[in-house]
């Protein structure tokens, strides 16, 4: 996880690098910069102390581990548990490469000179997306303590099955920060360059190949279940997808609008608002 928040943070540097940001061009999305971009931020560097509290608090002891029955695990997720446990460490190296790879791709929607001139407002949509899927990571990690594969698997030794981060299975982060990352590249390059049909189609295929080869190596590493795959891969198309449309979609329509709540007691949040 720290690799992946380094990522979002080369992001931003490196973001001037491909050209300066036209601030006199008009964006196709209407973006409030200043609190969504430091806003998002502030929640990505705060997920740092997150992740290492959601290790802590998905700690099994050997009580825990004696508890667990493989076949109570659905048929569908069951193969998962029995995976061989001398591939997991090669396994979980490649799901990192292809996570990594994943954040950075959107980079390479700064070729494009038509959306590198809206630069700003893509890296603030881009954090925002980012933002709300860890948000909704956390609050599913904390509440559902789904016990890891390898927890499962008779080949493993208990010693190596006690300790850490061993019972948030669901759903899988990496799915789903690759996920969003990718389907996020592949939403603002069509809307910017106004694909549609087959073609968009091919562009979404392969915005998931990379999330495919993360899911696949996350349960080769013992990591994840395909029903904690499938759900980080959907909540993550989510985030990709959905969080630049709901700001297209307010400039084009004016109905949809999306902004920040406080109220004379201190509280604050974000207010979504549709006007019929």
């Amino acid at each position: 996880m720290k690799v992946y928040l380094s990522i979002l943070v080369l992001w931003v540097h490196c973001l001037p690098v491909f050209g300066q940001l036209d601030s006199a061009s008009r964006s196709p999305y209407r973006v409030y910069r200043a609190y969504e971009l430091p806003a998002s931020l502030a929640v990505l560097g705060a997920s740092i102390f997150g992740y290492r509290q959601l290790d802590r608090y998905a700690r099994f002891n050997a009580d825990d581990i004696a508890q667990l029955d493989p076949t109570r695990i659905n048929a569908f997720d069951r193969p998962v548990a029995y995976f061989d446990p001398a591939r997991f460490e090669a396994a979980q190296q490649r799901s990192d490469r292809f996570l990594n790879l994943s954040i950075a791709s959107p980079l390479l929607l700064m070729l494009s000179n038509r959306i590198r001139h809206k630069g700003l407002d893509v890296l603030t949509l881009y954090t925002t997306a980012h933002a709300v899927n860890n948000l909704l990571y956390f609050a599913t990690a904390f509440s559902i303590r789904r016990a890891r594969p390898l927890t499962y698997n008779p080949a493993i030794p208990v010693s190596e099955k006690i300790g850490n981060a061993k019972s948030n299975s669901f759903y899988s982060g990496h799915v789903s920060f690759s996920t969003t990352a990718t389907f996020f590249g592949a939403k603002i390059l069509t809307d910017f360059y106004h694909i549609r049909g087959w073609k968009r189609v091919a562009v979404f295929s392969g915005a998931a190949i990379p999330p495919i080869l993360v899911g696949f190596n996350r349960m080769n590493a013992g990591k994840h279940f395909r029903t904690d795959v499938l759900t980080g891969f959907l909540v993550g198309a989510v985030c990709g997808i959905g969080i630049p449309e709901i700001h297209r979609i307010r400039q084009k329509t004016g109905q949809f609008s999306l902004q920040p709540a406080f109220t004379f007691t201190g509280q604050k949040g974000i207010a979504f608002t549709y006007r019929f």
